[in-house]
C-alpha cells in the first residue's frame, strides 16, 4: 500500500484484522490513523496469525494499542524479520515501535522511529508484552511516555523472555523507566 489509511478501530496500512491469517512480504508507504484502538503500520489486529518480511515508514497514529508493525499481536500471533520507521504515537498507552501489545513473539524485527504514547506501556520495540518472547530485536528511535517506558519494552509480564534485543534511543518517562524495560514481572532476559 502506497495511500493513506484512515479508520476508527482495527485500522492497518495493509490489513485491518488478520485471523490466523499469514501475512508476507508485504508493506506500507502510507501514513495511518485510527481514532481509536488497534492501529498498525501493517496489521491493526493480528490474531494468532504470522507476519514476516514485511515493514511500515509511514506514520501511526491512535489512541491504544498502537504498533508500527501490529497494533495488537494477540494469542501467540508471530512477527518475524519485520521492522518500522515511521513515528508511531498514541494519545493513551500500550504504543510500541513494532507492536503496541505483543502477546505472542517478535523475532529479528526492528524499530527506528520515534514512539510517543500518552499513558502507561510505551515501548521502542512493544508496548505491553504478556507471556511474549522478543529475540534478536532492537530499537534506535526515541521512546516517550508516562510510565512503564522501556527502549525494547515498556511492561512485560508473566514470564516474558527477552533475548539478544537491545536500544539505542533515547527514552524518556515520569516512572518505572528503563533503557532495556520500564517495568518486567516474571521476566527472563539474557544477552
Amino acid at each position: 500500500n502506497t495511500g493513506d489509511v484512515t479508520g476508527n478501530s482495527r485500522v492497518g496500512g495493509v490489513v485491518g484484522y488478520s485471523w490466523y491469517g499469514t501475512i508476507s512480504n508485504s508493506y506500507n508507504l502510507g501514513n495511518v490513523t485510527g481514532t481509536e484502538d488497534y492501529v498498525g503500520g501493517v496489521v491493526g489486529y493480528n490474531w494468532h496469525g504470522a507476519i514476516s518480511n514485511s515493514y511500515n515508514t509511514g506514520d501511526v497514529t491512535g489512541s491504544s494499542y498502537v504498533g508500527g508493525v501490529v497494533g495488537e499481536n494477540y494469542n501467540d500471533g508471530t512477527i518475524s524479520g519485520s521492522y518500522n520507521t515511521g513515528a508511531v504515537s498514541g494519545t493513551g498507552g500500550v504504543i510500541g515501535g513494532v507492536a503496541g501489545h505483543n502477546d505472542g513473539t517478535i523475532s529479528g524485527s526492528y524499530n527506528t522511529g520515534a514512539v510517543t504514547g500518552g499513558d502507561y506501556g510505551v515501548g521502542g520495540v512493544a508496548g505491553i508484552g504478556n507471556y511474549e518472547v522478543i529475540s534478536n530485536s532492537y530499537n534506535t528511535g526515541d521512546v516517550t511516555g508516562n510510565s512503564r517506558v522501556g527502549g525494547v519494552v515498556g511492561y512485560s509480564a508473566n514470564g516474558g523472555e527477552i533475548s539478544n534485543s537491545y536500544n539505542t534511543g533515547t527514552v524518556t518517562g515520569s516512572s518505572d523507566v528503563g533503557g532495556v524495560a520500564g517495568y518486567v514481572y516474571g521476566i527472563n532476559s539474557s544477552h
